[in-house]
């Protein structure tokens, strides 16, 4: 195989998965994977586990599918998230619950990849920062050497890191070529909840034979989908965090503003720790200091 359609974080969003698979019409002969979180926050689990077992995706479970299923505590996760967890538990067909029991944490794509939520070890691990990916490669070296594109999700932001090189800027439907040497982290996005203020679906495409990826977004009926989580009873401006249903551009727009202004400080205090950088950290004014 050599072309493979990269999902992660579906969150049950029926809508947004469909539309991922329709836009895959026009790139023949891809097979799926999904690196987790096939439900959670989501008013569909049930169709989604359906969809992705017929088109025989290669799945892994994230950290919803270990609290739907009881393996891993709410302790680390908001309380919309847990009330999601609880109500998916309670409409799950038993066959759901089978397959979604056999998804491993991790495991191999052909050629080359090795798919995960978080890390190869724990599906909660938050990849946020260039040193977080380094740690997720430096693993993937010792437990995984044959793998060199580690492919995960959880933090439903899409990302290519180059070891020892840092992330890689990209433009939606642009095919970036991976070095040939080398390990890399590609993380897909979020195809089913959105946490940018905008109602797009995300994903990935790698294809092996020409070593690129190309990460990409398609809209869907975001609208219907708002419309069954107010059915089901969830908690819909968590769920998808986008405009129609009240998680503002303006409030996403906010929050990434001060995740930009928090990744730089960490930045600065890390270079002002080894080499004595003086001089105020990058927005400073934020006051993050306290």
């Amino acid at each position: 195989m050599t072309r493979w359609a990269l999902l992660a974080d579906v969150h049950g969003n029926l809508e947004a998965l469909e539309a991922v698979l329709e836009h895959l019409t026009d790139w023949p002969g891809a097979a799926l994977i999904c690196a987790g979180d096939v439900v959670g926050y989501g008013a569909d689990p049930e169709a989604c586990v359906e969809r992705l077992e017929a088109r025989r995706a290669l799945c892994v479970a994230g950290n919803h599918e270990g609290m739907v299923l009881g393996r891993l505590g709410f302790d680390r996760c908001v309380r919309a998230g847990v009330r999601a967890a609880l109500w998916t538990r309670k409409v799950l067909s038993p066959a759901a619950v089978r397959w979604l029991g056999e998804l491993p944490l991790t495991r191999r794509a052909p050629p080359d990849l090795v798919v995960c939520h978080g890390s190869p070890s724990d599906p909660q691990f938050y990849v946020s920062t260039s040193g977080r990916a380094e740690a997720a490669l430096a693993e993937l070296a010792r437990e995984h050497p044959e793998g060199r594109r580690l492919v995960c999700g959880h933090t439903h932001h899409q990302m290519l890191h180059v070891e020892r090189r840092g992330p890689v800027a990209f433009a939606p439907g642009v095919p970036l070529e991976l070095p040939r040497v080398g390990r890399c982290l590609i993380n897909p996005g979020a195809v089913g909840q959105s946490r940018d203020g905008q109602p797009l679906a995300r994903y990935a495409r790698y294809d092996a034979e020409r070593h690129t990826v190309t990460f990409l977004e398609v809209p869907y009926d975001h609208q219907r989908t708002c419309a069954k989580l107010r059915r089901a009873g969830l908690v819909p401006q968590v769920a998808i965090g986008q405009v129609a249903i009240g998680g503002s551009r303006r409030l996403a727009q906010h929050v990434e503003g001060w995740r930009t202004r928090l990744t730089a400080w960490r930045v600065w205090r890390t270079a002002q720790r080894s080499s004595a950088i003086p001089g105020p950290p990058p927005g400073s004014g934020s006051r993050l200091d306290r």
